[in-house]
């Protein structure tokens, strides 16, 4: 399982996102996709960790803001505990209408995978489970 918080901070026209994955499956997963024997978390993780870890959320996360995808920059990411937790951020929205969500984090490799979406804007909070079949969400403000 994973869960991913979007915040949408108006006074900075940001999506802000952080996501948690827990270690053993993210590892699990990029060792599958990348066909090698990467270790988390350890001495022996790479020292191009952070670029392994931008790559793979680029592929698997991905954010429509009324009607036009936008890009997210990778802040960074630290661990916590048994999570992998990444930090995103989606700048120079002006006006919030609509956000589609679509987010595949560990479905390649587990097939019973489920991703857990909280959205909080204009004092709402919207939440969505996602899978495999359904992996993307929508949401009208």
């Amino acid at each position: 399982m994973s869960i991913t918080q979007i915040n949408f901070v108006a006074e900075q026209k940001a999506l802000q996102i952080t996501s948690r994955v827990f270690i053993d499956d993210l590892q699990t997963e990029l060792n599958d996709r990348l066909k090698t024997e990467i270790e988390l978390a350890t001495e022996r993780e790479p020292k191009n960790i952070g670029k392994i870890y931008q790559d793979y959320l680029s592929k698997n996360l991905a954010f429509i803001v009324n009607d036009s995808l936008v890009p997210f920059q990778y802040i960074g990411s630290e661990y916590q505990n048994d999570q992998v937790v990444f930090y995103l951020e989606v700048t120079a929205i002006s006006n919030l209408k609509k956000i589609e969500i679509s987010n595949q984090l560990l479905t390649q490799t587990f097939d019973e995978q489920n991703n857990i979406v909280k959205v909080n804007a204009f004092n709402k909070n919207k939440s969505f489970i996602l899978d495999n079949r359904n992996s993307k969400c929508l949401i009208k403000f």
